[in-house]
């Protein structure tokens, strides 16, 4: 649950969007109305906004082209009662990935720039460590396509909390240069980072001579007619602002600055999208010019340097713009999340429909998907739903895919062993059907669309693929934004270790319990001449630390980028915990056994040993000495 948190109000700061709804919300989905008509459809949102308390929603529906609606639902501001409409501004985090996407291509076109050239040779200034450079260099484009095996954003570079709004991102680059380093090699595999889009931010600075956000103001906004909308706070749009919201009851979220701009720092409201949205559909043009080629745009829509769509997936993660599959049906565009808002823009242009949806509550990520689903079923409703047919494969042939697969595409490499503790995924050949389950969930169908090409039921495309690296080992690929590059190990360790951590914390749970007998037994007087209190004392106090390391980990979250006090107590406490870990196992083990209880030694032995054993785990996760404070 750290995990998740964590993940939900930090990194989520400027996420790439939802992740795939758990089998509870599915089902939720199933109980929503479909609406025949936009009275229909606007009720079904209210409903929604109402039954999840959430503050409040812009929405924007596109179809045949033409916008046609345009408004808001709740409230932009609580305390100044302040409704949302068509024209209020939204924070629209990754959003903002778009339009550095559209100027890059812009300035491609106009020959100032190669989105396959070589990052050091466009940009020697930033350092890379890439020990795979002869074979796979990273180029401009794996930045845009979360191909460069870049890390997400470290603690302190999150937030800018000291430092002029404009700050240089060259310097902001130089203070962290780890995560431009490749952690595996460049266009091999997905993997969301926020800063390879601020280097890609910067590229348009040294291209243009200009600010990044002047030149796409200039270059992509202004032709839009988004005339509000921009990456800057100023006093044009900050009037129009939202008060972005958190929690339950909803409670204000400041207003912070961010180093990484380029990656989520635009304004922009319901219509303005929609003008976006628009574009997409008419295919580059405005009016009658073409601001950005039609080829461009195509390009844009689908990856191509990952192994994945080289072994023939054709969904996934474009030049910031995402492949995504909702009810049969195949949409394109992108999402966002920071302080207190959530986005998401989608359109289909075979069917020339789109839609906006901006929410200033981030804790509104459930209500945020379903009317996401609302809105494309209703924009779809009038067109067929192809599904791809399936073939018949043998289960010999299904056969070589069977096995257990571990995460290999760590968005936040502090977290992998998030993923590698909860993240397997079992595939499994039984009675002519491949199944797809996580390490002990339900498992659900995988239908083959080609020799390696498969889809889940509801799946109008193929969106998984197997393949082999050049290693020769056996890979399993999604095309969810939240990645989906696994390799087939053995699955003897990833179950030894749950059982493992499992059982140390039944143990240190022990500790917690006997604590109190103790603790009554002395009390009342029954310990007063007991030796050796400290083989007891020092595994509780162990024990303890943990929980402290779970309740100040969720507190420091707050202060990200700074030495507060639960940051400082964070990185205090796990210092602690491993000392006193090695202390406990040194006494239980040196204690003269005459004068001391079996039990009460053997205990102490087994929890002092649980924690020495997780002090190892959480030293080999870096979560021993973390500072959130630094890079």
């Amino acid at each position: 649950m750290i995990g998740l948190r964590f993940r939900r109000l930090l990194i989520f700061a400027l996420a790439a969007g939802l992740a795939r709804c758990s089998d509870a919300q599915e089902s939720k989905k199933e109980e929503l109305p479909h609406p025949n008509s936009l009275g229909e459809l606007q009720k079904a949102m209210s409903d929604v906004i109402a039954s999840n308390h959430v503050t409040g929603a812009g929405v924007a529906l596109v179809s045949g082209g033409q916008v046609v609606w345009c408004g808001g639902i709740g409230k932009a501001d609580i305390a100044a009662n302040k409704d949302i409409n068509c024209d209020t501004e939204f924070r629209v985090g990754s959003i903002s990935k778009s339009f550095v996407a559209l100027a890059l291509l812009k300035l491609q076109e106009e020959g100032k720039i190669d989105l396959n050239a070589k990052l050091k040779d466009i940009a020697p200034e930033i350092v890379i460590k890439n020990p795979w450079d002869a074979t796979n260099p990273v180029r401009v484009v794996n930045l845009l396509e979360h191909t460069a095996g870049f890390d997400d954003m470290s603690f302190s570079e999150v937030y800018n909390t000291h430092d002029p709004r404009d700050f240089p991102l060259l310097k902001v680059f130089s203070a962290h240069s780890a995560q431009q380093n490749p952690r595996w090699p460049p266009s091999t595999r997905f993997s969301y980072s926020n800063p390879g889009y601020g280097v890609a931010g910067y590229l348009i600075e040294k291209v243009s001579g200009q600010p990044f956000d002047v030149y796409i103001q200039q270059s992509i906004l202004a032709p839009l007619g988004i005339a509000r909308g921009d990456f800057r706070l100023t006093d044009v749009n900050k009037p129009f602002l939202a008060q972005g919201y958190q929690g339950r009851p909803a409670k204000a979220v400041p207003y912070k600055e961010i180093y990484l701009r380029p990656a989520g720092d635009m304004k922009a409201s319901p219509g303005e999208l929609a003008k976006l949205v628009q574009f997409f559909l008419q295919r580059g043009k405005v009016g009658d010019t073409d601001l950005v080629k039609s080829e461009s745009l195509g390009r844009m829509e689908y990856p191509a340097t990952p192994l994945s769509a080289q072994n023939g997936l054709k969904l996934g993660y474009g030049l910031a713009n995402y492949t995504e599959t909702e009810g049969t049906v195949v949409t394109h565009g992108h999402s966002g999340g920071i302080d207190g808002f959530i986005s998401i823009y989608r359109y289909m242009p075979e069917q020339n429909w789109g839609y906006v949806i901006l929410v200033n509550d981030i804790s509104s990520g459930k209500a945020l998907g379903d009317l996401n689903h609302l809105a494309v079923d209703f924009l779809s409703k009038d067109f067929p739903k192809p599904q791809q047919p399936s073939i018949t494969l043998p289960t010999s042939g299904l056969q070589k895919f069977a096995g257990y697969y571990e995460p290999r595409d760590p968005r936040n490499e502090l977290f992998r062993f998030m993923g590698n503790l909860t993240g397997g995924i079992r595939i499994n050949a039984v009675d002519g059907k491949l199944t797809h389950s996580g390490l002990f969930g339900k498992a659900e169908t995988l239908y083959p669309v080609a020799g390696n090409l498969f889809r889940h039921e509801k799946d109008p495309v193929a969106t998984a693929v197997f393949f082999t690296d050049t290693s020769g080992n056996m890979i399993f690929s999604a095309s969810g934004i939240d990645g989906g590059y696994a390799e087939r190990i053995s699955p003897i360790w990833p179950y030894v270790r749950l059982l493992v951590l499992a059982g140390c914390v039944a143990l240190l749970a022990s500790s917690l319990v006997f604590a109190l007998i103790w603790l009554a037994m002395l009390l009342i007087g029954k310990l007063k001449d007991v030796k050796h209190l400290s083989v007891r004392i020092v595994p509780f106090l162990a024990s303890l630390c943990v929980l402290i390391l779970f309740f100040s980990f969720g507190k420091a979250i707050g202060e990200i980028g700074n030495a507060g006090l639960w940051s400082v107590t964070f990185f205090v406490v796990s210092l602690l915990f491993a000392a006193l870990s090695i202390v406990g196992l040194l006494l239980a083990t040196s204690v003269i056994r005459t004068e001391i209880r079996p039990a009460v030694r053997i205990h102490s032995f087994l929890v002092s040993l649980a924690c020495c054993v997780l002090a190892v785990f959480l030293a080999s996760w870096h979560l021993i000495g973390l500072r959130f404070w630094a890079p």
